[in-house]
């Protein structure tokens, strides 16, 4: 995030499911002055490993600008954040 970004008043927020393949492709051409990254209430007991995988992939390797990106997390005392 630039200095410039940092000091900007946030307009709109995005959440997307990390389990969601598909929205996380969408995700960077969204026009959403932030996007958080749901690992929490939007993704079942059953894809919690690999929603995982699929934010940091998408962290690494997509292009999301200016945004403020952050992740939602299962609270730290759950089984999935171990």
């Amino acid at each position: 995030m630039s200095e410039r970004t940092r000091n900007l008043p946030r307009r709109s927020c995005l959440s997307i499911p990390g389990s969601s393949e598909k929205m996380l492709g969408k995700g960077p051409g969204i026009p959403a002055d932030m996007i958080f990254l749901d690992l929490e209430d939007s993704v079942s007991p059953l894809e919690k490993e690999a929603a995982r995988a699929k934010v940091v992939d998408a962290i690494k390797n997509q292009d999301w600008g200016e945004k403020v990106l952050c992740v939602r997390v299962n609270a730290w005392d759950t089984e999935w954040t171990a």
